[in-house]
């Protein structure tokens, strides 16, 4: 009775033991799949980033490839603390290259709200490679707004219009970007260059008909 006393222990002792790491590792996937599915808060200390008030810095999850590289964008987001949701407002991208693990900033300060993006393509073709980017944003105050140019593989965004308000941008053909942007009362519709993005045309708009 006493050998078989013990031989009940042992194997309990076992089951225990078992059942112990089966709940421990249970509770490790449940973490895991839990941090994975939580957002990525931008560490302010160890990047170089801050914020102030009611909202915090994350890095969206869902990245987008620019077709025909092997660039892909994450948005660095605006969180409300309180309700732990996006405020819909992007402040920088991350561009993170697929092939060599490469990453750098499309701007190098959190001081914009980015607006929209518009890919350049390198020709009309619906499946063209992606050349490029022109970044509608405004600045810190929301006063004014501007339009960027961002190179695949190049560096920093560059700024090629600033103006009271962005009506419009849009890619007019292979070499040239057209935008309308108001500044005062003024309407102006103006033709760039896509090789240099310098004025090739300006003109005010007419008009708007009565009724």
């Amino acid at each position: 009775m006493q050998q078989a006393s013990t031989f009940f222990r042992q194997h309990l002792n076992t089951a225990s033991i078992a059942a112990f790491g089966l709940a421990g590792a249970v509770i490790l996937v449940a973490s895991l799949i839990g941090w994975l599915r939580s957002p990525f808060v931008v560490d302010g200390d160890s990047m170089g980033l801050r914020d102030r008030g009611d909202y915090e810095l994350q890095l969206s999850h869902d990245g987008v490839t620019l077709a025909g590289t092997s660039e892909r964008l994450f948005g660095l987001e605006r969180w409300k603390r309180d309700s732990g949701e996006p405020s819909g407002a992007s402040v920088n991208i991350l561009i993170v290259n697929s092939f060599d693990a490469t990453s750098r900033w499309m701007f190098p300060d959190n001081g914009q709200t980015i607006l929209s993006r518009d890919e350049l393509h390198a020709s009309d073709g619906a499946f063209a490679p992606v050349t490029g980017l022109v970044l509608a944003v405004s600045n810190r105050d929301g006063d004014r707004q501007s339009l960027y140019c961002y190179r695949v593989g190049g560096g920093p965004a560059v700024r090629f219009l600033t103006a009271d308000s962005i009506v419009t941008a849009q890619q007019a053909g292979i070499d040239r970007y057209l935008a309308i942007y108001r500044n005062g009362g003024t309407t102006t519709a103006a033709v760039f260059s896509l090789v240099d993005f310098r004025v090739l045309a300006s003109k005010p708009l007419p008009d708007t008909p009565q009724d």
